[in-house]
């Protein structure tokens, strides 16, 4: 089954970063920031370096919004873990022209047809004679 990583769901992240998603570049830092100091405190080491059942835990405490509040807030970390989610989501079932969904993965995994890009000519014509 194809994943985020196969859909390329980072370079979508990425790219809108870059673009769509601008505004957010201090947020998704802040949020990378306090990802790895909380697994440093509980773990000591950086997240990408935990395993990944330890990922995962780390990951559902935010989900619930009961990450450490000296590190993420008020909220637990809920709004950063959010808009991460929905970035991931957007990138694995968008339109791959944003990025995302390489070679369509997501769309073939639930059983869609890639659909034509838009502003594409679909015609063929002939010249006359």
């Amino acid at each position: 089954m194809p994943g985020a990583s196969q859909a390329e769901v980072v370079r979508y992240i990425d790219l809108q970063l870059t673009r769509r998603f601008k505004k957010l570049q201090e947020p998704y830092q802040r949020a990378s920031e306090a990802i790895n100091a909380m697994a440093s405190r509980a773990h000591a080491k950086p997240f990408a370096d935990l395993p990944i059942d330890q990922q995962t835990a780390l990951l559902q405490t935010l989900e619930k919004g009961q990450g450490d509040k000296s590190i993420w807030g008020n909220d637990g970390g809920k709004s950063a873990f959010d808009m991460v989610l929905n970035h991931t989501m957007q990138g694995f079932f968008g339109n791959p022209r944003h990025g995302g969904n390489r070679d369509y993965a997501s769309w073939r995994l639930v059983g869609v047809s890639p659909l034509p890009v838009r502003g594409r000519l679909h015609y063929t014509f002939e010249e006359n004679s």
